[in-house]
């Protein structure tokens, strides 16, 4: 398939805005928002094709379901052993919930949780089942946007197979020069900072600790890249504590992509 690197980031915002539904959806709902999440997947090739590519057919699904379902939160749902493995079968899982509107989701998640409160169930089956299979295919995307570098107008061919994407430049393309002198407008620095910390206090309010810490490393960015020689490892380390911070934190969508913008607003600082 080909995909420049602002379709890419289109795409990756709208799964993360997708999978916050999901996450955020109230247990009357949850199936029903599990659907539009399936079929917005199923519907995205650069997705769809790589969960095609590392899928394994999970074991008795149905039969597990009807066992977890019935346990009364005694059981919970295997997802995998490997990350590939978790990303297939939590896919299936979702997939299986979507077809099939008898499953109570709340079920599914109440053997996370000590409590009786349908919310609460869906909750933790979102923190526990679905947001690492989100991670995961965020990381997928993260890395591809990685390998495209800093052109924001070329065409790419992504190849995938087992799993791995090969990013090459579309020969429709002119050749890439990788030595461009790509410069950050400090300004431009200042204000998506101001806007990563606006959407940190807002998406992070119960979450205190971590957002102590995420507010200190985006004030350390601010500090460096406004330095006349700023220090590369320094701002490389304080952006990528931010991004594995934010994964941690199911609701912080908004966050998470003002870090994105923030990383490849910087990027050209860091080498």
């Amino acid at each position: 398939m080909e995909i420049d690197k602002k379709e890419l980031k289109k795409t990756s915002r709208k799964f993360r805005q997708m999978a916050s539904r999901v996450l955020n959806a109230h247990y009357t709902e949850i199936n029903s928002v599990i659907k539009m999440f399936i079929e917005y997947i199923e519907d995205t090739p650069i997705i769809n094709e790589y969960i095609q590519s590392i899928f394994v057919e999970y074991p008795n699904l149905q039969e597990q379901i009807k066992q977890v379902s019935a346990s009364y939160g005694d059981l919970v749902l295997p997802t995998g052993d490997t990350p590939e493995q978790e990303i297939t079968y939590v896919y299936q899982i979702l997939k299986y919930i979507s077809e099939n509107t008898s499953v109570q989701t709340s079920a599914l998640g109440w053997g996370y949780t000590s409590s009786k409160k349908f919310q609460d169930m869906v909750k933790e089956f979102g923190i526990r089942v679905v947001l690492p299979f989100v991670n995961g295919i965020d990381d997928y995307l993260s890395d591809i946007a990685t390998d495209m570098g800093y052109d924001e107008e070329s065409k790419f061919m992504i190849n995938i197979s087992g799993g791995q994407a090969q990013v090459n430049i579309s020969n429709d393309n002119s050749t890439l020069n990788a030595t461009q002198n790509i410069q950050a407008n400090p300004s431009e620095i200042a204000s998506l900072i101001a806007e990563l910390k606006n959407n940190i206090e807002n998406e992070l309010s119960n979450s205190q600790n971590i957002k102590n810490i995420l507010l200190s490393q985006a004030q350390l960015i601010a500090n460096e890249a406004a330095d006349e020689k700023p220090k590369k490892e320094v701002l490389k380390t304080a952006i990528n504590t931010i991004q594995d911070l934010l994964k941690t934190v199911p609701f912080a969508v908004t966050a998470v992509e003002s870090s994105r913008k923030l990383y490849d607003l910087i990027a050209p600082l860091f080498s």
